[in-house]
């Protein structure tokens, strides 16, 4: 093959590895250029608002689900477990977090660069804010002033003030880092680095890294425990669930889980783990006094995200590879129900008032 040719299959083989992983690796300029008078502004969800009134109504009790193929969320209703409505944003959703008064939802858009402003009561879209190539994980301060977004594609983290609602500041993470997931406690932000397997604890203070945990192959999402002094990390070709010490970073125990653990969620009285496993399809129930798995769920195709219902009588688990959220009744182990919403579900987040949905 002459070197032209070679040349020519280099590119187009670059060009499809991009467009099968979805990693629009556009600058933050080009963003903000290309969303000029596009959504930076209101307007966005307006039809939808009319469409489903009801699903505006603060007192629901609701899961959003960002769908990467449809550039919306679907919202769930939980006491009915249906779906009663979809909000478009803008490209290629990934992560929900919503303010303490559950009034103001932030959509990471990856293929977009930006963050969608949504009031959850009208249902619309009231600023797009620019920040790094591919925001995935988000987490938001106590006092709801700062959101902070991981950019998959560089080494910082963006920071975003809600009041004024714009990009505040930038961490740098140094040279070479790669941010996802973040998981906050106080003013230490922890951030997992799935392409050199670390993860950093930052002092969002000092904007300082103050601890690097190296971690095994491809840590995803990061939890915290309620006191903050337990960070549980599963990683995907480790296929591990980790335990760290948040206090000097000591591992606790590392347990076998499944293939491709992307995310995790803890019962309030720390016994039990739920792992979810993107590549493997499963999900995975952990008694954390013995480390070890006790049940394992299969058939869940591209197993994604997870969030506990109130009570954590249930889960609810997004399918990437089947457009669905599966329900698993905790205490069963065992799945009940599916969800039907859009095309290939990212993350899932509940949207609840303190005190509102009895048992939901």
């Amino acid at each position: 093959m002459t070197p032209g040719k070679l040349y020519k299959m280099g590119l187009l083989l670059l060009t499809a590895g991009l467009l099968a992983s979805g990693c629009a690796m556009e600058t933050k300029q080009e963003a903000q250029l290309r969303l000029n008078g596009k959504t930076t502004q209101g307007g966005t969800g307006a039809a939808t608002a009319a469409a489903c009134p009801e699903a505006g109504k603060l007192t629901s009790v609701q899961f959003y689900v960002p769908s990467e193929k449809e550039n919306s969320f679907s919202i769930i209703d939980v006491v009915s477990g249906k779906p009663v409505c979809k909000v478009p944003v803008s490209e290629a959703p990934s992560t929900v977090v919503f303010s303490s008064t559950m009034r103001e939802a932030y959509v990471a858009n990856m293929n977009s660069s930006t963050v969608s402003i949504v009031n959850t009561q009208t249902l619309q879209v009231e600023k797009e804010v620019p920040v790094g190539p591919m925001p995935h994980g988000m987490a938001l301060s106590p006092d709801n002033k700062t959101l902070y977004v991981a950019a998959v594609a560089d080494q910082f983290i963006y920071t975003i003030d809600t009041k004024e609602r714009k990009e505040a500041g930038t961490i740098d993470l140094g040279t070479g880092a790669k941010t996802n997931y973040l998981a906050l406690f106080g003013s230490r932000l922890y951030v997992s680095d799935h392409e050199n397997n670390k993860v950093y604890a930052v002092n969002t203070k000092t904007k300082q890294v103050e601890l690097t945990l190296n971690t095994g192959a491809v840590p995803r999402a990061v939890k915290l425990s309620e006191d903050g002094k337990t960070l549980y990390v599963p990683t995907a070709k480790g296929k591990t669930l980790e335990v760290y010490n948040t206090e000097n970073g000591s591992l606790v125990s590392k347990i076998d889980v499944v293939d491709g653990a992307t995310d995790v969620a803890i019962t309030e009285d720390g016994s039990t783990a739920i792992v979810t496993g993107m590549e493997g399809s499963s999900v995975a129930f952990v008694d954390l006094k013995a480390n070890k798995v006790v049940k394992t769920l299969t058939g869940l195709s591209g197993a994604r995200h997870i969030s506990f219902n109130r009570q954590q009588s249930k889960a609810y688990v997004t399918l990437s590879g089947t457009d669905e959220v599966a329900v698993i009744d905790t205490a069963a182990q065992a799945e009940i129900e599916r969800i039907k919403v859009g095309a290939i579900p990212h993350g899932i987040q509940m949207k609840a008032l303190p005190g509102i949905g009895g048992s939901c």
